[in-house]
Formats: C-alpha cells, sequence, structure tokens
C-alpha cells in the first residue's frame, strides 16, 4: 500500500515489527533516493506515511539524527543534511554492493560461484575459523560499467544453511541468501577496513601494482551475536570509497 501526499508518492507503508528499526531504513531509503527535498515531512505525516505511532517516528528519527544524516531543530523542523552521501552510510546499511554502485550512477553486473568444501587458508586464518570446517565459499564479482568494481569472498559454515542438500543458484546479497537458505539470518554486521597496496597477486581487482585499493573485513552476526558468516571485500578506489562520519 503507498500513501500519497500532495499528490506525490512519498514513501511504503510498513506493516511488521521491528517498527523503529524498519521506520529508520524507510526514511533513510527514502532520503538517499531524493524522494524529500532538503526537509522531511512533520512526525506526525511520517508516522501516517508509515503506518506506525509518532512515538516509533521520533525514535526512528532520534538515531537517524545521531548518525548525522538529519538535523532536528525547534520551529525549523527536520533537514537534511547537505553533507549526506551513500558513501558516508555504506557501511552503516545491510544492503548489497550492487545497490551502492547503482545510487552512485553505475551499471552493475554481477558473477556469481560457489562451492562446497573447507574455507580458504587465508580467510581461516585472517577469521580464525576451523580450516576443515564444511563450509560454502562464494566468490562474486561487481562489474561497474564493465571494469570489475568489488570482489568477494563469503565463507558459510555449512551447518548454517537450511538444507544440508542446497545445490540452488546463490543471489549475490548476502543477506539475501541468509534471509532466504540460512537457518537464521543476518541481524548486523561488523566491518574492519584496511587500506592495502597490491603488490602483484594481492587481490583479482584489476588495479596496477603498488595501486590502493581497500579490503573490509566483515563478521555477520545472528540476532544471539553468534558469528554465522564472514567476507572479505576488495573495492576499487576508483569506482567507491567509504566515509567515516564521526559527532561529538
Amino acid at each position: 500500500m503507498i500513501f500519497r501526499v500532495a499528490n506525490e508518492t512519498k514513501i511504503g507503508r510498513i506493516e511488521n515489527v521491528p517498527l523503529t528499526e524498519r521506520a529508520r531504513t524507510a526514511i533513510m531509503e527514502a532520503i538517499l533516493e531524493n524522494r524529500f527535498d532538503e526537509r522531511l515531512p512533520s512526525e506526525e505525516q511520517l508516522a501516517e506515511m508509515l503506518n506506525v505511532s509518532r512515538t516509533t517516528i521520533r525514535t526512528a528519527l532520534q538515531s537517524l539524527e545521531q548518525d548525522g544524516i538529519i538535523t532536528r531543530k525547534r520551529a525549523i523542523g527536520t533537514t537534511i543534511n547537505a553533507h549526506l552521501r551513500p558513501s558516508s552510510l555504506a557501511l552503516q546499511r545491510m544492503v548489497g554492493f550492487d545497490g551502492l554502485l547503482r545510487e552512485k550512477g553505475y551499471e552493475v553486473h554481477v558473477e556469481v560461484s560457489w562451492e562446497r568444501g573447507t574455507p580458504p587458508a587465508e580467510i581461516a586464518a585472517v577469521f580464525e575459523l576451523d580450516p576443515e570446517q564444511d563450509s560454502l565459499t562464494a566468490e562474486k564479482s561487481y562489474f561497474a560499467d564493465g571494469d570489475l568494481a568489488i570482489y568477494i569472498r563469503d565463507v558459510v559454515p555449512w551447518q548454517n544453511l537450511r538444507s544440508a542438500d542446497f545445490s540452488g543458484k546463490m543471489p549475490a546479497s548476502i543477506f539475501e541468501f541468509s534471509d532466504q537458505e540460512w537457518k537464521r539470518p543476518v541481524d548486523h554486521v561488523v566491518a574492519e577496513m584496511l587500506p592495502m597496496v597490491n603488490e602483484g597477486g594481492t587481490t583479482k581487482l584489476r588495479v596496477k601494482k603498488g595501486k590502493p585499493f581497500t579490503r573490509v573485513r566483515e563478521r555477520h552476526f545472528a540476532l544471539g551475536g553468534e558469528v554465522i558468516a564472514v567476507s572479505s571485500v576488495d573495492v576499487d578506489n576508483d569506482f567507491f570509497h567509504f566515509e567515516v562520519f564521526r559527532r561529538r
């Protein structure tokens, strides 16, 4: 169901819990898709758009303000901070990297392959995995306008899959994959960013020897705090770079 204001579609309704987080996500996606101008609608309007209470909206907005996405001032209302860019929020959102590249205007093509076996030795060492554990290891290549922009390796312990006989097609997004095929979906992610230099064979990215790139090591957690998958993400800085927002 879509709620319309002033004859323009602004934002879709949400129906299920957890409401605060879903409201926050819906508002942020609307901001990033430029569905609002410089200012957000009132709490009352947002509550009606999303079919939630004003208390839920107020909590969601407080979270967005804490992250530096919006500024709230009495008599002025809620304004969207001018510095806001998708790259500033990339690691705060559990969205696929294809979506992040598309937000930057690239035509995106993703190639995905996977195999069953033990995890790659370097991945097992970095993340302190059992080197003999039966796992699904996926390789994903994200092409932006035909050039390799992001290369990812995911490792998921086979025991975390719902079906011991899984043999299907794997989606590019690990979050979509966890929703569809895992016993427990990804609840949150902890990411570590590492500046790297291609010393020849350091990465499958097509960056020249001696050129920098960014490696992101991600640990994917279930709701109870257990690590249920890991990812190593190599990013060509010419296509995408991450920013960190800090505030007092």
